[in-house]
């Protein structure tokens, strides 16, 4: 019967994944709802957490709903780790998900997650060295930090006794690191190279990499929205 569950397991994880990498999240969600209660597979929480955070941050026009699926992501997430603590998915889901649900409660608690959402991108990195993804996590994180502006600086002093702080060039190793692990794996890391080597003064090598964005074709909602920034960058380079 165990061996007739995880066999079960598996099916609908490979019809999960094969829709999510499709940009068909809201098809798989009902999918894997099911499975929701088994708090002890992690397997189960982090693809539970990725379709509830990939359906509200690029599906969902109504900000309600998607500040109710940040909070189910959160709880999917937590319990991926608590399940596994060894799983790479896991702590990279968990990073995304508390720094999306803490865009919901305002400046001051995104700044305190702050350090939380970066150990749990490490933590991807340790538990698995060859996922591109947790080294472009990085560096959005270091890029974010980076150009934080002043008043949120000002905001991040007073929060905390010491303040996240971060460059440029730290967040270009980290994107330069996962197209190394994985070339092409994402729009999202080249469209990041690009704006990387824009704020570096690296005019000729910004446009190089924002091309590549801009010139994808797919119709993946967060692919999409990668290009079109990227363009719009284009045309101001």
């Amino acid at each position: 019967m165990a061996s007739a569950d995880q066999d079960q397991l598996k099916a609908i994880f490979a019809q999960v994944d094969e829709l999510f990498a499709t940009g068909k999240s809201p098809e798989a969600l009902p999918l894997l709802k099911p499975y929701s209660s088994r708090s002890d597979n992690a397997e189960v929480q982090w693809r539970l957490a990725r379709l509830q955070y990939t359906i509200g941050k690029f599906f969902t026009k109504d900000q309600g709903v998607a500040k109710q699926l940040s909070v189910e992501a959160l709880e999917a997430a937590k319990k991926a780790v608590a399940a596994d603590e060894r799983s790479c998915s896991a702590h990279k889901w968990m990073g995304i998900v508390l720094g999306w649900s803490s865009d919901f409660e305002g400046s001051k608690t995104k700044i305190e997650n702050a350090y939380t959402v970066r150990d749990h991108f490490l933590k991807a990195v340790e538990c698995n060295p060859n996922d591109p993804t947790s080294y472009h996590l990085l560096g959005v994180w270091c890029y974010n930090i980076a150009e934080m502006p002043w008043l949120q600086r000002k905001l991040a002093k007073a929060a905390l006794a010491t303040p996240p702080t971060s460059s440029y060039d730290e967040a270009l190793g980290h994107f330069v690191k996962a197209e190394q692990v994985q070339p092409g794996f994402y729009v999202s890391n080249w469209l990041y190279l690009g704006k990387t080597y824009s704020q570096l003064g690296k005019k000729t090598d910004a446009k190089e990499w924002l091309s590549k964005a801009a010139s994808v074709k797919s119709e993946d909602p967060k692919d999409v929205e990668a290009m079109r920034e990227a363009a719009a960058m284009l045309a101001k380079l």
